[in-house]
């Protein structure tokens, strides 16, 4: 008697599994409908937080952001990159205090600025940003105790100073947006040496 032993390919065992796993996916399918269903995007989105989702949407953004401007810093050197950051940044407060009155954010003192600003800023870059804010009609100081985009500077070790220059001209045309009376002046700053950011905002009369 004849004897043949056959030895099944790894790709033949693969598509066999993969086979077999498909006719098990759609009886179960049809004996448990019900459970099935369950597996939509929905129902894996309800298991997540939504400040996990916030969390990963500007965790991405803020890496882009990060890579995007050390790109163009070390392409186009200083001088250009300050250029580019003034002209970008001017713009974009303009865009932001557009973004502020789609969410309804009203107001047009100092108080109001203050609160209006880091309220974006933890929108785009997610709800560990962290700020103190004293302020009055007149006048608001604004400190951030917790800056994402400088955390991921940090984590992507970076030493250049790429967002003071920015920070400074973004607050400045975003209160000016609000109220053509108002100024914001940085006075501290994470990539000048400080501890902190910080901006003053004031209602000139």
């Amino acid at each position: 008697m004849d004897t043949k032993i056959y030895s099944t390919s790894r790709r033949g065992f693969l598509k066999g599994v993969a086979v077999g796993a498909g006719a098990y996916a759609l009886g179960s399918s049809l004996i448990h409908p019900e459970e099935v269903m369950g597996q939509s995007i929905e129902g894996y989105l309800e298991k997540v937080p939504i400040g996990d989702c916030w969390s990963v949407a500007a965790a991405g953004l803020l890496r882009n952001q990060v890579m995007l401007f050390k790109t163009i810093l070390d392409k186009e050197g200083r001088e250009k990159y300050i250029a580019y950051q003034k002209r970008d940044a001017s713009l974009a407060a303009v865009h932001s205090k557009g973004y502020a009155d789609r969410l309804g954010f009203t107001g047009n003192d100092a108080k109001s600025a203050g609160a209006i600003i880091p309220a974006i800023l933890t929108i785009v870059y997610g709800p560990r940003e962290k700020f103190e804010i004293e302020a009055t009609a007149e006048k608001a100081r604004v400190k951030c105790t917790n800056c994402e985009l400088w955390n991921e500077v940090q984590a992507q070790k970076i030493t250049d100073d790429l967002c003071s220059v920015r920070s400074r001209d973004w607050w400045d045309g975003f209160v000016k947006a609000i109220n053509p009376r108002l100024t914001a002046t940085m006075v501290k700053a994470r990539p000048l040496g400080d501890s902190v950011c910080e901006w003053v905002i004031e209602l000139k009369a």
